[in-house]
């Protein structure tokens, strides 16, 4: 017997078939690469369709920080989990290749850079923006945050020989990356002011502690590539800070309640750095759409749902 698994859509590289749907309509299926992949890809587009300009100066109350002073608020970027598999699994230190990888993940996510002019005379890490902010407000030269949103595999906490295969895995959650950067002009050069945070939202708590360490520590390597004579940067040890949050109680629900909390996160306004403000965030959103049950329920038959619109929308336009 033969299964006919028939491809639906392409939708921005983002490939679904019938199978994948199959997953999303089973309440007690297990989420694959392509489902996770699907819905980030949702929440990218979404959110650029919406207009991230406006979102930005809602956020960040008309684009304009608390000391007066223009915030760049780069886009939000939501990550394909087979990206991250790449570079954690098969792109080894030792790669005559690495460095130029590296780089070009750093420019196509458009993570924030260093003034293009002058040396940097000192680095610090942004403790408290507030009092940074106040001392320099009249030279600062340049503010940018930027959030990256990364579907974690237990797989990806694996070794190279462990590696089996792309795809594989048996565990998602979900880590938040925020990068907050302030440059500010002295003389012919400049002092950086540089936050970098790695939160991980896990619905088995403790289950991908090790992978999303593996994976911020990757990612780290990215952000260096554009700061390699900020010495603070370079050095610094990439910190991932367990966060409480809504756990699943049962075995197959870790992939719903990972793309549900990276909606939930990417559509708040309340843009920083303070763990209890996204721990509360997420358990009003898991209560306010039901709860255990409930929630993964609602999420597995809304992305199914836009699955079987969209597929509908692409079986439409190639009859033309």
């Amino acid at each position: 017997m033969t299964c006919n698994n028939t491809k639906l859509f392409n939708y921005h590289d983002a490939v679904i078939y019938s199978s994948d749907l199959a997953l999303l309509d089973s309440p007690t299926a297990w989420l694959n690469d392509a489902c996770i992949n699907f819905q980030m890809t949702r929440l990218q587009q979404t959110q650029k369709d919406a207009g991230v300009k406006g979102r930005e100066q809602k956020r960040q109350k008309n684009g304009v920080g608390d000391d007066g002073e223009r915030v760049d608020q780069l886009a939000d970027l939501f990550l394909d989990p087979s990206v991250i598999s790449f570079l954690v699994h098969q792109l080894p230190e030792d790669d005559e290749d690495y460095d130029d990888e590296l780089a070009n993940l750093n420019a196509s996510w458009n993570l924030p850079q260093p003034p293009t002019s002058g040396r940097c005379d000192g680095m610090q890490k942004l403790l408290d923006s507030k009092k940074q902010i106040n001392t320099h407000t009249k030279s600062k030269q340049k503010h940018q945050r930027k959030r990256v949103f990364i579907p974690i595999s237990d797989q990806f906490g694996a070794s190279r020989s462990a590696f089996a295969r792309p795809g594989g895995g048996y565990h998602w959650s979900l880590l938040l990356w925020e990068i907050n950067t302030m440059y500010y002009e002295i003389d012919d050069g400049f002092n950086a002011l540089v936050d970098v945070d790695f939160r991980h939202f896990d619905s088995s708590r403790g289950c991908n502690t090790s992978a999303a360490k593996a994976v911020a520590k990757k990612l780290h390597n990215v952000l260096c590539e554009s700061m390699s004579e900020m010495d603070g940067v370079a050095n610094a040890v990439a910190e991932v800070l367990e966060c409480q949050t809504p756990q699943q109680k049962n075995g197959y629900d870790c992939g719903v309640l990972a793309l549900g909390f990276a909606e939930a996160l990417s559509e708040s306004d309340d843009y920083g750095f303070v763990k209890g403000q996204y721990e509360a965030l997420l358990q009003s959103d898991f209560e306010g759409k039901g709860g255990h049950g409930e929630f993964a329920y609602g999420l597995r038959k809304r992305i199914g749902d836009d699955i079987r619109e969209l597929a509908r929308e692409y079986a439409t336009s190639n009859k033309k």
